[in-house]
């Protein structure tokens, strides 16, 4: 980069002398003429012979600038689309470098500071727009109703403009993020890599992301909006989040109808008001905990009281009246190696999880419930209200 090239577009000085016929010139025309039609010479070739009176090369890659006239000589650009480009940028280093014919230190120098005016000047504005119309932001943002309002949509039209702005957002992170979920992961408190990348060890980081998933809890709204409020507003976001689950496909669920059936006979012993409280798979879903990655859906659960009745068939639990540890008695689980002992283990793990969360479980089994329907739900109705 020719850092030193002078931009001189002046004429030569005149009057001119020719050094050919010591004719004189007054004027670059009659110069231009004389060249031409007397000696009938090429005027760039008079040109870098007779004058050359300023620097004839590119500012930018240093080859053979343009030339312009022969009063004028060459333009300090070559034809290059590129080096062309780069003098037109007003706003980049090598754009202050050829308008201002400095070096790369100086043109740096001068960027920095008209960065700043630039800043300075656009937040005093946005500051004062931001004073005038508390609304300014939002009507830049095509993610708000009001910048389609903005644009002449009704106020219906803005909202659903606004809100399929989002769901696309939304949609091209999804992508991205299942994409490569090892990439992102470290980005999310909610996992452990988020911690680990800032030193945590992974008990530490464990221990985060249990505070976290702690934050809301049925004892911390009441703490905030007292006893009654406080289990209203529980309930509601409980009921929001799993439904939120369901729809995005990341809980899926089974029931048999007979456990349906039990449920809503025990259902009919509630007041009007805790109904709410009362979670199964036809009545609001099924209530769920979540441990790591993996998901716990459980048959029937009062989140207020804090009971939980696990309905089990007993071929798909293995009743440990009927099974042996070595049995495989699943008829559709993948793993054809899915043995009672398995089943056991797992069922442990979901009853555990209950139990460590503040919840007492009651377990009731298929052949049970059908053998003596009444006094099932007598002995349900019982651990519920104790």
């Amino acid at each position: 980069m020719n850092a030193d090239a002078k931009k001189r577009y002046k004429d030569i000085e005149f009057p001119f002398t020719c050094p050919i016929s010591n004719r004189t010139f007054e004027t670059p025309q009659g110069l231009s003429c004389y060249v031409t039609k007397t000696l009938k010479t090429n005027h760039e070739e008079y040109y870098d012979v007779y004058i050359n009176h300023r620097d004839n090369t590119c500012f930018f890659c240093g080859s053979k600038g343009k030339f312009i006239s022969i009063s004028k000589g060459y333009r300090n650009l070559c034809e290059s689309v590129e080096c062309v480009k780069k003098s037109f940028n007003s706003h980049s280093v090598q754009g202050f470098m050829y308008r201002n014919m400095c070096s790369k230190e100086e043109a740096e120098r001068f960027f920095k500071l008209e960065n700043e005016r630039q800043l300075n000047k656009r937040l005093k504005t946005q500051s004062e727009l931001r004073r005038v119309d508390t609304l300014w932001d939002k009507k830049r943002s095509r993610n708000c109703k009001e910048f389609w309002i903005e644009k002449g949509h009704s106020e219906a039209e803005a909202v659903l403009k606004s809100k399929e702005v989002m769901n696309d957002i939304h949609s091209k992170t999804s992508i991205k993020l299942k994409a490569n979920p090892e990439k992102y992961a470290s980005k999310y408190p909610t996992k452990k890599e988020y911690y680990l990348s800032k030193g945590f060890n992974e008990k530490e980081a464990a221990q985060k992301i249990s505070e976290i998933q702690n934050r809301f809890s049925l004892k911390k709204c009441i703490e905030k909006y007292g006893k009654e409020d406080g289990e209203v507003v529980f309930v509601k976001r409980q009921e929001k989040w799993q439904q939120s689950l369901v729809d995005n496909g990341n809980v899926k669920g089974g029931y048999s109808k007979i456990s349906q059936v039990l449920f809503y006979q025990i259902l009919e012993q509630y007041n009007k008001r805790d109904i709410n409280n009362v979670f199964f798979w036809t009545k609001n879903r099924e209530y769920f905990l979540k441990k790591d990655s993996y998901i716990y859906l459980y048959d029937f659960c009062d989140i207020k009281k804090k009971k939980i009745i696990e309905y089990n068939g007993d071929q798909y639990h293995a009743n440990p009246k009927i099974y042996e540890k070595n049995d495989t008695p699943h008829p559709y689980h993948k793993d054809k190696n899915w043995t009672a002992e398995k089943i056991w283990e797992k069922d442990a793990s979901k009853i555990e999880l209950a139990k460590s969360s503040g919840f007492e479980v009651l377990t009731i089994w298929d052949s049970e419930y059908r053998k003596n329907p009444q006094q099932t739900i007598e002995k349900c109705i019982k651990f519920i209200n104790e």
